[in-house]
């Protein structure tokens, strides 16, 4: 067959990433012929297809098509080493549609272009948004990441319904960067994947010529694109990277770990191995990449340093940040040599992983601005709504005299010590509920429980001699936010609580005579109570957390100056805690939960 009768039996899904360029000029042979040969690395011999730079007119207007097929064969992933006759040969294929200012590619088992794709942009969110957008629009699926930068923050979520814009609260959508979009158009379904890029109009496939003209349509919607407000617009936007680059100064990153993890679960890695030179020779040694993970599942602080932007990682300790012409990237002499090694046989540093799919959030000096998803995005509501964060800030004058957490503990201790935060919380809230637990240690709750007619209540308390501490106040909500949904306990959890809390509390080796259940109640009464408020439908929830370390008075001082851009010596420290408590705040009214916290006056 000749190329014009291989091209006519191409049928393709009207499904391709759609990019613009930095300049109007079509895309040069060599360029074209170079990206097909990094694509085709693995090909087994010569190419099915090659076509470069092939022109063809449509509405009167030039464009360039290119394509390459070509077949490879690998290695099952079910078995351990190659054996004759057990191969796989599959079909590859990538095609280049070029319209001068944007560029349009469809692929399939590709992955190697990572070099080609750096000289465009992606198309901004709105763009995607808005050319399939309209009055009559229903939004049937959407998917989201959580720029919270907490560790214990729900990461994604997705929503589907007939059309979500009827049953969805835009309140805290602001604080989620919207990743996929399922849309209806007149019973016309189109998927948007707006961190990829890519445009999927669901539905048949299309011979190639059609293909051709699906997507110049595309592009001309594109050109001639008006943003429009909808629904979508309560999510997170982006703003240009470019225009910040140079003021942008870093102070903390959150590595998201979930793309990996879904890897594993999906049985996509094979395996994790360290790639090192011994006597001129590189040999590979296999690790475990879950147990080097766990290590990274923290917010980090970022300072500066001669090399650039440091992260002061307790395992890594070469791990730096830079900030390119159009991007943030992590890089790392020693991580370098740990290669993630996919089921296709394919191998990557495990950083070029992290950078490839854009697995963090970094946080700056401004704490309108932060960093997730390959892009810039601003919130002003952080400082623009000062006044109803710190609402949540309730003063106890009790709290600047206690010296201690829990306090000491002797065989006859029947209360805690006065003047420690556990003693100050008893002493200040037992009294307000029928029920009250203490289930501080061993697979805690919370610290304390509350339980009343009208409540259920949990108390997390944590005393520390520092002063503003991002780290000590990340640790104390990252109790709260894990613990949200046993506010509401599953069924197979109460056997556990059962045996515990008839028992005396144990600290330090010592048993002491402090009975569990603080008002006094049989351990079995506790639980039926518990059981039954919680299916109560107007039972509130409602979550504390006592602290020794921050005084509202002086938050109220750090953030006015940061809202008035004042330089004061604490100021990374207060940003961590602006984004820890705006976090928190949004987590728990997606739980339908309010949230207080106890603090110094």
């Amino acid at each position: 067959m000749n190329e014009e009768i291989l091209l006519q039996n191409i049928i393709l899904h009207e499904n391709a990433y759609f990019f613009i360029k930095d300049n109007n000029q079509y895309l040069t042979k060599r360029l074209i012929k170079t990206t097909f040969e990094e694509a085709s690395q693995d090909k087994q011999g010569r190419f099915l297809l090659n076509i470069q730079k092939e022109s063809y007119v449509i509405n009167e207007r030039e464009i360039y098509y290119s394509i390459a097929i070509f077949k490879y064969i690998k290695k099952p992933s079910f078995i351990e080493e190659s054996i004759v006759g057990w191969e796989e040969t599959k079909l590859a294929y990538i095609c280049l549609i070029d319209f001068e200012n944007h560029i349009v590619i469809a692929k399939r088992n590709i992955s190697k272009i990572n070099d080609f794709l750096s000289h465009f942009e992606p198309l901004d969110y709105d763009v995607m948004t808005s050319i399939f957008s309209n009055e009559n629009t229903s939004f049937e699926k959407l998917s989201m990441d959580n720029m919270n930068i907490s560790d214990k923050a729900i990461r994604q979520k997705s929503l589907e319904s007939n059309n979500l814009k009827d049953n969805v609260s835009t309140f805290g959508l602001q604080g989620y960067i919207l990743n996929n979009v399922r849309v209806n158009n007149d019973d016309s379904k189109i998927a948007l994947s707006l961190n990829a890029s890519r445009i999927n109009q669901l539905g048949p496939k299309n011979n190639f010529k059609g293909f051709l003209k699906w997507s110049d349509k595309v592009v001309e919607s594109i050109k001639d694109c008006t943003l429009k407000i909808s629904f979508l617009s309560s999510f997170a936007t982006s703003v240009d990277y470019t225009k910040y680059k140079d003021v942008l100064n870093p102070t903390a990153i959150l590595i998201i770990l979930s793309k990996l993890y879904k890897e594993y679960e999906e049985n996509k890695i094979k395996r994790c191995f360290i790639k090192l030179k011994i006597n001129k020779e590189y040999i590979e040694r296999n690790i475990n990449l879950l147990s080097i993970l766990k290590h990274f599942e923290k917010l980090v602080e970022i300072e500066v340093a001669d090399e650039g932007y440091h992260l002061k990682h307790q395992l890594i300790k070469d791990l730096f940040l830079f900030k390119n012409n159009k991007s943030i990237t992590l890089r790392s002499a020693k991580l370098a040599k740990v290669h993630v090694e996919y089921e296709n046989d394919l191998s990557f540093p495990i950083l070029s992983v992290l950078n490839w799919t854009k697995s963090y959030i970094i946080t700056f000096d401004n704490p309108e601005l932060i960093y997730c998803n390959r892009k810039l995005f601003k919130d002003s509501r952080l400082l623009g709504n000062l006044e109803g964060l710190l609402k949540i800030f309730i003063p106890y004058s009790e709290l600047e005299n206690v010296s201690s957490e829990k306090g000491s503990f002797r065989i006859t201790s029947t209360l805690f010590d006065a003047n420690s935060v556990f003693g100050f919380v008893e002493e200040e809230f037992m009294a307000n509920h029928d029920y009250f637990i203490c289930d501080d240690l061993y697979k805690e709750w919370a610290d304390h429980i509350g339980l009343s007619e009208n409540t259920i209540s949990f108390y997390h308390s944590k005393y520390k001699d520092s002063n503003f501490s991002a780290s000590d106040f990340q640790d104390i909500i990252g109790q709260a936010l894990k613990n949200l949904g046993n506010l509401s306990p599953g069924e197979d959890q109460w056997s556990l609580k059962e045996n515990y809390w008839e028992r005396n509390y144990k600290n330090d080796g010592i048993l002491t005579q402090i009975s569990r259940i603080r008002t006094k109640q049989d351990e079995k009464d506790v639980i039926e109570y518990f059981k039954k408020v919680k299916g109560y439908p107007n039972i509130k929830k409602q979550v504390f957390i006592i602290i020794n370390f921050i005084s509202k008075a002086a938050l109220e001082d750090r953030l006015m100056k940061l809202q008035n851009g004042e330089y004061f010596v604490e100021r990374n420290e207060v940003i961590q805690i602006l984004w820890f408590v705006s976090s928190l705040i949004s987590s728990c009214y997606e739980a339908n939960t309010e949230v207080y916290i106890c603090c110094k006056p």
